[in-house]
This record gives structure tokens, C-alpha cells and sequence, in this order.
């Protein structure tokens, strides 16, 4: 493993590893080096809002049936979190497979998680009542209409929730009752591309549902095929009507995006690509065009690794991803209008240990001082300290213990 000294302050990855670390293959990385250091901060100031509440409790998701041999969540975790950012379950939402990714309705008062079934078995959507510490089911779960959910974002409005089926391509479009409950799907579509990569691309992967700012238009990465697809959304029928792709390189695996709060720039993390790409975004006619690229690797580290989720703090200031591979937490400061991405810091998610600990999944509570991170093949949940000034990232609590986690999300 490479080294440098403290004063560098650079959390510093493996120099060697898998040319390409997949989503099926975890345990591949295992005996990797783990990383080592404190990470970098720069002492450029970033304005912030008035500070918001910080998150009350916290859900976790993710593999009730573990992935690559390793043992299996409970079902949907519901933790309270602590005035220092410690996370402490305090219950469990069961009877649900594989709930891999979690989110809130527009007012927070339900919640909505993808069972992600093995084997190329045909997903399925849960609604619940949130009531304090405990989850009510709303109906019955509906189809996603594909194969490996990994997904779901309920429109701003409220009346439809779209999911991205990651194994056969699919995107579905399912109606939200007035109750919470949902309907099956009013429309279902399927991408059609491939990429370069001989294992990850295949055919199509959706990875993500993202509506625009105004909610008139969904944008969907796909992996398998290097696009970004931009449909129109129609708010009274749920209709996507395809409006344009926008190719950002050769294998380089969009994965999740997020937009810059003046709704013109939007951020995705690449992860075939290693990096971060800042696009532009025309909220007249919906199209977005890449403006440039940002490695999540320090100068040095050899990049071979896989980007997981992306946020951005509520003045658009700091950008927050996780990495897998490196098993790093990342911070950026946004420059040149928003345009370009200046690394930070690279925090490992765990201390020194071997084997890989692989982010899948990283959440900033709206309060902009706290980040975690569902440690999937670590088998944790970690907690961050972030410093909105500088970018700093310095563990808030000891990681959380939790089975294959791959996702956290905050209320």
C-alpha cells in the first residue's frame, strides 16, 4: 500500500485491486489493503443557510438474504439518532425481502422500500405508515415490473412513485392513493442499450430515478449503456414520454445523479467511470450536456474503484459521495459557478481493518452535518462529523453493527 505522511492528510486507497469491482462480485476486493489516514480538508470557507433540524431517526435497508455468503439484515432498520450523530436501532420492520433502497413521500409521513428479490425474480414495491418507531404496511406490495429494484423516488406532488429495475432494464410508473397505498403500474418501459464492459454492460441497468426541480421531467442513469435518459412527465396520468439521451463516454456507468440547487447543473457519480460529471441542464427544453469530470481518487491512488450515491449541502457548496473499492467517504468543494468539483478529503468509512467494506449507499441529513454510510460488506453503518466551512469529514460515533446494509435514509 501506498503511504504518505500525516501532514498530507490524504486517506490513501489500495494501489492494486480488480480492474473493474462489480456490483456481483463484493468479495472480490476481500484482502485488499484497507485504507489508512485521516483525509485532507482545504480552508476555503462555504457560506451556509440558517442551520435545519437535524435527522430524528434513521432507516435502514438492504439484504435480508446476504449477498456473496455474508449474513442477512433483520428486515427495514429503525434507528433514533443521537444529539452527537450516533445511530441506535430501536426496532425492526420484517416480513419484506431485500429491502435494498428506502424513501420518504413528499410530507415524510410514509415510506417506500423495493424488495429486491434474488435470482432475477421479479421485484416488488412496499408502502408503510410511519407512527413513531414503528412501520404500518399501507395495502399490499405491487409488482416493479422487472427484475432487481434498486430504486424509487415519489414525484413532488405526491400522486405517482417511479422505480428503475436494475437486472432487466425496466422503469415502471406506479399511482400513490391518497392513503399512501400504491396501485400497479400505469406504465412500464424498458431500456434498450448496452455498453463496452464485458460484464457490467451488457444490457441496460437504470440505476436511478431523479425528477427535475419543477417535477416536469425524470432523469434516469443507466449503467449498462452510458446515458443519461431525459423523459417528459406528464403530473395527471403518470405518462413518461422520452425526450432525449445524452451519452457522457465510453463505459463509463452513470450510476446516481443530484441537482445543483439553481436547477440549471445537476451532478452524477460514474460508476464504471471513477469519477463525478458536472452537466449542465435546460429546464426548457430538458437536455443536459457534460461540462466536466472529477476523479474520486487522491492524486496518486490508482482509481480503480466504484462511486456509489451523491449529495449535494442545500447551498449547493459541498458534494458528498462514497466509494466502494476504496471504501472511502469523499467530500468536494463546487467551483467555477458549480461547474467544476475540487476534491477535499477522502475518509475511509471504517478504521484500519482487512478486507473491503464497500459504501454501497451514502445519506447528508438536511441539517448538513452529518453523513453516513450503510457499509454493505463491512457489515456497518458509519457516522460523520461534516464541517460545512471546510468540508472536513471526522467520525462522529463508533460504526454501527448491521447486517448487509446498502441504504440509509433520514427523517
Amino acid at each position: 500500500m501506498n503511504s504518505r505522511s500525516a501532514t498530507a492528510r490524504w486517506a490513501l486507497g489500495p494501489s492494486t485491486g480488480p480492474a473493474a469491482p462489480t456490483r456481483r462480485r463484493v468479495l472480490a476486493l476481500a484482502g485488499a489493503a484497507a485504507l489508512a489516514g485521516t483525509g485532507w480538508a482545504g480552508a476555503t470557507a462555504v457560506a451556509g443557510d440558517a442551520p435545519r433540524p437535524r435527522a430524528r431517526r434513521a432507516y435502514i435497508g438492504g439484504f435480508t438474504i446476504g449477498e456473496y455468503g455474508l449474513p442477512g439484515l433483520a428486515g427495514i432498520g429503525i434507528a433514533r439518532v443521537g444529539n452527537g450523530g450516533e445511530l441506535e436501532v430501536s426496532g425492526w420492520r420484517r416480513g419484506i425481502e431485500n429491502p435494498s433502497f428506502l424513501t420518504l413521500s413528499p410530507d415524510r409521513r410514509r415510506l417506500y422500500a423495493v424488495s429486491q428479490l434474488p435470482e432475477g425474480a421479479t421485484g416488488a414495491i412496499h408502502a408503510y405508515r410511519i407512527d413513531g418507531d414503528e412501520l404500518h404496511p399501507l395495502g399490499r406490495p405491487r409488482s416493479s415490473h422487472g427484475a432487481a429494484p434498486v430504486h424509487l423516488a415519489v414525484h413532488p406532488g405526491g400522486r405517482f412513485l417511479l422505480t428503475t429495475n436494475y437486472d432487466s432494464g425496466h422503469v415502471a410508473v406506479l399511482p400513490v392513493h391518497p392513503d399512501g397505498s400504491l396501485d400497479d403500474a400505469v406504465q412500464v418501459l424498458r431500456h434498450r442499450g448496452h455498453g463496452p464492459h464485458p460484464d457490467e454492460q451488457r444490457g441496460p441497468h437504470p440505476h436511478m430515478i431523479a425528477f427535475d426541480p419543477a417535477g416536469r421531467r425524470v432523469l434516469v442513469p443507466d449503467k449498462g449503456d452510458d446515458h443519461i435518459h431525459v423523459y417528459d412527465f406528464d403530473t395527471r396520468t403518470g405518462r413518461l414520454t422520452p425526450s432525449s439521451r445524452t451519452r457522457l463516454g465510453e463505459g463509463i456507468g452513470p450510476r446516481h445523479l443530484v441537482f445543483h440547487p439553481s436547477g440549471r447543473l445537476a451532478y452524477v457519480t460514474n460508476e464504471l467511470g471513477h469519477t463525478v460529471t458536472v452537466l449542465t441542464y435546460d429546464p426548457v427544453t430538458g437536455r443536459v450536456r457534460p461540462v466536466s469530470h472529477a476523479s474520486v481518487a487522491p492524486p496518486g491512488i490508482d482509481p480503480r474503484n466504484a462511486p456509489s450515491a451523491v449529495h449535494l449541502t442545500r447551498d449547493g457548496g459541498l458534494l458528498i459521495t462514497a466509494d466502494r473499492g476504496l471504501d472511502t467517504v469523499e467530500s468536494f468543494r463546487v467551483e467555477n459557478a458549480g461547474r467544476t468539483l475540487t476534491l477535499l478529503e477522502s475518509q475511509p468509512v471504517t478504521a484500519k481493518a482487512p478486507g473491503t467494506r464497500w459504501p454501497r449507499d451514502v445519506a447528508l441529513d438536511a441539517s448538513d452535518r452529518f453523513v453516513y454510510t450503510a457499509n454493505q460488506a463491512g457489515q456497518s453503518v458509519s457516522a460523520f462529523r461534516l464541517d460545512p466551512a471546510t468540508g472536513r469529514l471526522t467520525p462522529a460515533a463508533p460504526p454501527l453493527h448491521v447486517a448487509s446494509p446498502s441504504c440509509v435514509l433520514l427523517r
